[in-house]
Order: structure tokens, then C-alpha cells, then sequence
């Protein structure tokens, strides 16, 4: 993948109202040769990340059919300019979201299952002239590169904000957070996401994704530090494993 100047830097300093507007135009075209929007990652989900970044509310991108790939999967390293993977909690929709969702208890009906993730993105951007901003990576879509997730379970079965998510790298633990650090609770980051996507006039459709974002900080690695296996796990929730080489 191609890195390029932050837009900021080349175009000037834009909205996020502004930034959402790239990202559609973007995946409109990206849709072409990778496949039809299949879901959606939630970025800046942790109090910590949204501090970091100076963000009132969390933030979106898209994912695209060619992105996903089985847990399991081996891929090479060079997939990746700069990954930055998460463990996270993904929940599988299964009814159509087409109007305002106001509680987690009225959002629940509408999703089929709940499964571990892992959210494994690729930064899109040089940081030579410039460091993108926030709304840049709103624009790039939020790094979205690749996505896996683990077996279905049933979302009555499991209260996922008591669970604990965790990441190791060639069976060595290296991240670790509780699950109530995504916004409280991971399905407030799928009610967050199903409303944005209403005030953009856009839907969440049977079979669509939408990954929580991470409890814990982001693994970032290049070069060597991406090769390795790795292993997420969410506890009754089930694991999800990848192997880079």
C-alpha cells in the first residue's frame, strides 16, 4: 500500500463533517476493486485514545469484502506499511438498522452474533512533512486494512462488559484491558456507530460488521516487529488468531 501526505498538509485543515465526506467519495471509488462496504471499525473508542487525540466522540471507517480474512490466516508482513492491530469485540448485525436506536436494550434485537476480533490496520500515511490529524484518518478511512473474526456466539450468552480482552504475540501476553474501557460497554460503541451512520444517511444491513475498537492500546510494529503469531482473546467470548511472516 501506497503511503501518501497527510491531506491536511497538502489541502489545508477541514471538517469533520468534511472528513466523512472524503471517506464516502473514497470508498465509492474503493468499492471497485475492493468489494462492497461489508461494515464498519470504530476508531478512538477508549477515553484514553479520544484525550490523546483531542476527540469529543469516537470515529469510523469502512470495511470492504476483500478485507476480511478466516482466523487462522497466514499473510505476509509487507500486507502491512505500519500495522496497528487490536483485539476487539465484533458484532455481527441481523436486522437492518435504518432509523435511531436510543437504548442497548433496543439496539440488542438487532444483532445476531457477537464474536473476538482482530482489527489489524495499516497507517495510510508519510509522516516526513507532516503528522496527520485526526480528521485525516477520518478521511482514509481510520486505517481499515484488514479484519478477522472468531465464531459466532450467541450475544445472550455473554455480558461483554465484564469480559477482559487481551493480545499475545508469539504466546507472550503484550496487551491486556478490560472490556468496559470501550465506551462503558462494547454494544455503546455499536449504538454510537449505528446512530452516526443515521445522521449520514447510511445503514447497517443483515450481515454487516461493526468492530468495537480497543480496551487496550494499540500493538504498532514495522518492519521485523510485524512478523509473529498472534492471538486475541476475549474470554467466553472465544479467541481469534493470525500468524504475519
Amino acid at each position: 500500500m501506497i503511503q501518501v501526505d497527510p491531506i491536511s498538509h497538502t489541502f489545508g485543515t477541514f471538517s469533520m463533517d468534511e472528513a466523512y465526506g472524503i471517506q464516502k467519495t473514497l470508498a465509492d471509488k474503493v468499492e471497485e476493486h475492493a468489494g462492497p462496504v461489508v461494515g464498519y471499525k470504530v476508531a478512538y473508542a477508549s477515553k484514553a485514545a479520544r484525550e490523546e487525540f483531542s476527540m469529543s466522540e469516537p470515529a469510523r471507517g469502512p470495511f470492504y469484502l476483500t478485507q476480511r480474512v478466516p482466523s487462522g490466516t497466514t499473510l505476509p508482513a509487507h500486507t502491512f506499511n505500519s500495522i496497528t492491530l487490536e483485539t476487539e469485540i465484533a458484532f455481527t448485525i441481523g436486522k437492518r438498522i435504518d432509523k435511531p436506536i436510543k437504548t442497548i436494550d433496543e439496539l440488542k434485537p438487532y444483532v445476531k452474533w457477537v464474536h473476538a476480533a482482530f482489527d489489524a490496520g495499516n497507517f495510510p500515511f508519510k509522516m516526513d512533512k507532516a503528522k496527520p490529524i485526526p480528521a485525516d484518518m477520518v478521511a482514509s478511512g481510520t486505517g481499515a486494512h484488514i479484519f478477522v473474526f472468531g465464531a459466532p456466539v450467541d450475544p445472550a450468552t455473554v455480558n461483554l462488559e465484564d469480559l477482559t480482552t487481551s493480545l499475545a504475540r508469539n504466546g507472550q501476553k503484550i496487551r491486556e484491558a478490560p472490556a468496559k474501557e470501550i465506551l462503558g460497554n462494547p454494544w455503546n460503541s455499536l449504538l454510537w456507530c449505528a446512530n452516526h451512520l443515521q445522521k449520514y444517511r447510511l445503514t447497517l444491513e443483515p450481515g454487516m460488521v461493526v468492530f468495537s475498537g480497543t480496551a487496550a492500546k494499540a500493538y504498532k510494529a514495522t518492519g521485523d516487529e510485524i512478523r509473529g503469531e498472534y492471538v486475541g482473546d476475549c474470554g467466553p467470548l472465544g479467541k481469534v488468531r493470525m500468524v504475519l511472516e
